[in-house]
């Protein structure tokens, strides 16, 4: 198999840049925030980890479903995954 894109179909290619965008997006090329106060935060997170035990007033996922996250406890050292968009 041929490293050279110029050999994969479109939709291969397509395939290919969703994997890369994942794939970084997974390993944080995108960054991070560092959050110390109490206000609320908007962006786009896939994990959030807390440095000292914490407890979120809202937290908003588009892909976690069941009870609500309001009151969420996360001790320190603990990282939760999901697609994130805001927080408090």
């Amino acid at each position: 198999m041929s490293n050279d894109v110029s050999t994969y179909s479109d939709s291969e290619n397509e395939s290919l840049r969703k994997i890369e965008k994942d794939t970084s997006f997974a390993i944080g090329q995108y960054g991070a925030v560092y959050e110390n106060g109490t206000g609320a935060v908007s962006g786009n997170f896939g994990c959030i980890t807390a440095l000292e035990d914490s407890v979120f007033s809202a937290l908003t996922a588009s892909n976690w479903t069941g009870d609500s996250t309001a009151s969420l406890p996360l001790k320190a050292g603990v990282t939760i995954f999901g697609n994130f968009t805001a927080f408090t």
